[in-house]
């Protein structure tokens, strides 16, 4: 298939939760609420902190809260668009379920990662962008269109390495059964992504930001909107990205080899 006709069959798979989302329009609407109340308590909890310390790892208030709007961005595709798809993953797996997608012309890993979606972090993501727009409008800071743009790229770069991360985890499904945990181990870790890069030292640093770059994912754009930016740090978030996306691949391949086509 063409990309073209990838693109077409993603927006189709939009389509089709949307119109799931018409239809359970009470449930969209709950779980809406839901997620805008953690999102505003979240933010609250910060704006506590910030108040006592003034800063945090020499971000100051408007600071945080730009980086706090980038990770509520992130936020809203982690639970509405990865944890999704990561659960239908590992189901079908368990269920055995997966001879219907290796039989279509089109390929299976990305039938198993942009099948699914809510709709529901929608609000978070309108938060998480109108946070960020009033942050900067606060520090006073005007962002040129090729700084939007660097921006977009290595959000999308970040989303990547986190996707990557996370469907390689949820392979070993393959060797674990019915390990339903599984989906929480990157959720788990977001938590690093709300706090500057810089918040980490030593082993920890070189863990999170040469290793297993996650405390990159939210960093490094809202450095570039506030002038921060590190073109080495900016240069090793996108060639981890692509690197994480690559070894996701490969080990899907060598994963499928497992598959008996049985449910456990």
């Amino acid at each position: 298939m063409s990309l073209g006709k990838y693109w077409h069959l993603f927006w189709k798979f939009r389509g089709i939760q949307l119109m799931k989302m018409t239809e359970y329009r009470g449930d969209f609407f709950f779980w809406s609420f839901v997620s805008v109340l953690w999102t505003i308590f979240n933010l609250f909890a910060f704006s506590l902190i910030l108040r006592v310390s003034g800063n945090i790892a020499g971000w100051n208030q408007y600071e945080m809260y730009l980086l706090l709007g980038t990770f509520t961005i992130i936020d809203a595709f982690t639970w509405s668009f990865f944890f999704e798809n990561m659960s239908n993953y590992t189901r079908q797996i368990f269920k055995g379920e997966l001879d219907y997608l290796l039989t279509k012309p089109v390929n299976t890993i990305f039938l198993l990662t942009t099948t699914e979606n809510s709709y529901n972090g929608i609000f978070r993501l309108i938060i998480g962008i109108s946070v960020i727009v009033y942050s900067l409008i606060k520090l006073n800071i005007s962002v040129s269109f090729g700084g939007v743009f660097l921006y977009v790229i290595l959000l999308l770069s970040g989303l990547l390495l986190m996707y990557s991360c996370w469907f390689i985890i949820a392979t070993l499904a393959f060797w674990v059964e019915k390990l339903d945990n599984i989906n929480q181990i990157i959720p788990g870790f977001r938590r690093i992504l709300q706090v500057p890069r810089s918040t980490f030292s030593g082993v920890l640093s070189l863990l999170l930001t040469v290793l297993l770059p996650l405390s990159l994912i939210a960093s490094v754009p809202s450095e570039v909107l506030l002038g921060k930016s590190n073109v080495t740090i900016i240069f090793w978030l996108l060639i981890s990205a692509v690197l994480t996306g690559l070894a996701a691949n490969a080990f899907f391949s060598f994963a499928i080899k497992k598959y008996s086509s049985v449910g456990s």
